[in-house]
């Protein structure tokens, strides 16, 4: 169509252009003598005006298109807002107008489709659960930040390679190759055994096109190694809460029915067994105590409701010690405080005096008859430490990574004769959390134990 518009726009002006033409060469071969002669003169004039007007116009016509040309090769580039300037010829111009149309058109979407792509980059860079896209032959799609950490690998690295290369663990492989054949989503465990052991919970589902067939499938990875600990940490904590209650209340029971069978009418086997019942009653009261503690000291801790306040440790430690001071001279052992003068921190004094408390007690119950604990309070880059040593039997290296756990014992006989409940240092932890704080411990067999207590600066 455009090439018919263009030939009718050029002849009227070649026709125009011919007749001149022959007019011009019939006037100027009017001079020479013969009918003849004035023919061939005039037909050799008309051509060659002809032959100028054609070659004026297709230079015209050959102007625009390059025009075009040039609009056309700027948008196959990439660049859509290049505006072509407009052709002379009328239908050329409408035909610059409808590209210019056609690349804003294309421009917008190709913007929003860029627009929509960064969105969802952003929002799979931004989740916390890992997001892992492969394809029919387990080659990787997608990956983003969480899943490459939690696999540690990098994005750009995997893209387009085989699953196989990527991650060496079986139970994953074994997972994206079940959610590639499923036709319902699938979740399962991923045990990652590596430096950090994880567990991971994964959720995975087919990917479709439109048409409905399978093009590959996408897993969702979430890190719940944090909540199985926590998991197991409440088992654990039960059956040991369930055995720790269960010893004296077994006991009292015991020698109840024993004193109902007639032991309570021998006066003084009646009177130790009421003495053993009162000693296991007591005991009972400890742990359920210290339990309430222990769950008010977590509560205050998590909400941020703990009251801090800028006192003087000096204080707080004399008031630890004359709690502990009729205990140490049962023992025979002597305490030694030493501290800064004017040293201060940010604490809660009551608790703090309660973990300090606890430190003690455990220091002066497993050091030997005239033997010396010492209490320290001093700072150190900064930091307040507050410190007990003592020189008592010490403990094993392999026990000192659990020993702030609910009811661990390092020596369960021993610990129970002395009356520990198995949770003063779980205590002396969560209060020292609760102060923004940590406590450590040094210890070898032989060499007796040192429990630091880290406090933020004022």
């Amino acid at each position: 169509m455009l090439n018919k518009r263009l030939l009718w726009h050029v002849y009227p002006w070649a026709l125009c252009g011919l007749v001149a033409a022959l007019a011009a060469g019939w006037w100027l071969a009017g001079s020479f003598q013969g009918a003849a002669a004035r023919w061939l003169w005039g037909a050799i004039t008309a051509a060659l005006l002809a032959w100028a007007l054609a070659w004026a116009i297709s230079r015209r016509v050959a102007r625009s298109l390059s025009t075009l040309r040039d609009a056309v090769e700027q948008f196959a580039e990439g660049r859509l807002g290049y505006k072509p300037s407009p052709p002379d010829s009328t239908e050329l111009a409408q035909l610059a107008e409808s590209l210019g149309r056609m690349a804003a058109s294309l421009d917008d979407r190709l913007a929003a489709l860029l627009r929509r792509n960064n969105e969802q980059q952003a929002v799979l860079a931004s989740m916390v659960e890992g997001v892992l896209a492969v394809d029919t032959e387990e080659r990787v799609i997608s990956l983003n930040r969480a899943a490459s950490r939690l696999l540690g690998t990098s994005p750009d690295e995997v893209q387009g390679r085989s699953l196989q290369e990527v991650v060496r663990n079986v139970d994953l492989r074994r997972f994206v190759a079940s959610a590639l054949v499923s036709k319902r989503p699938i979740e399962g465990d991923v045990v990652l055994r590596n430096a950090r052991h994880r567990v991971l919970q994964a959720h995975g589902t087919a990917l479709r096109d439109p048409a409905g067939h399978s093009i590959g499938a996408v897993i969702v990875l979430n890190d719940v190694s944090r909540l199985r600990q926590l998991e197991n940490m409440r088992r654990d904590f039960a059956a040991n809460v369930s055995h720790e209650l269960k010893t004296p209340v077994t006991s009292i029971k015991g020698f109840v029915e024993t004193l109902l069978d007639g032991a309570m009418r021998d006066a003084q086997d009646s009177e130790r067994f009421l003495r053993i019942i009162a000693r296991q009653a007591d005991r009972l009261d400890s742990i359920i105590e210290d339990l309430l503690s222990l769950s008010r000291i977590e509560k205050e801790g998590d909400a941020a409701d703990l009251l801090l306040m800028l006192a003087d440790v000096r204080g707080v430690l004399e008031s630890a010690l004359h709690d502990c001071d009729s205990k140490a001279s049962e023992r025979g052992v002597r305490i030694a405080l030493s501290c800064d003068d004017g040293l201060q921190a940010r604490i809660n004094p009551p608790l703090l005096e309660q973990a300090v408390a606890n430190l003690l007690d455990n220091a002066i119950k497993y050091s030997e008859p005239a033997g010396e604990v010492q209490l320290s309070g001093q700072t150190v880059g900064g930091e307040v430490l507050i410190v007990v040593r003592d020189q008592g039997c010490g403990i094993a290296e392999e026990h000192l990574s659990r020993l702030f756990e609910r009811f661990y014992r390092v020596d369960k006989a021993r610990s129970r004769k002395l009356g520990g409940t198995g949770l003063g240092l779980a205590i002396v932890k969560h209060i020292v959390l609760a102060h923004r704080g940590r406590v450590t411990v040094e210890s070898a067999p032989g060499a007796g134990s040192s429990f630091t207590i880290h406090l933020p600066p004022p």
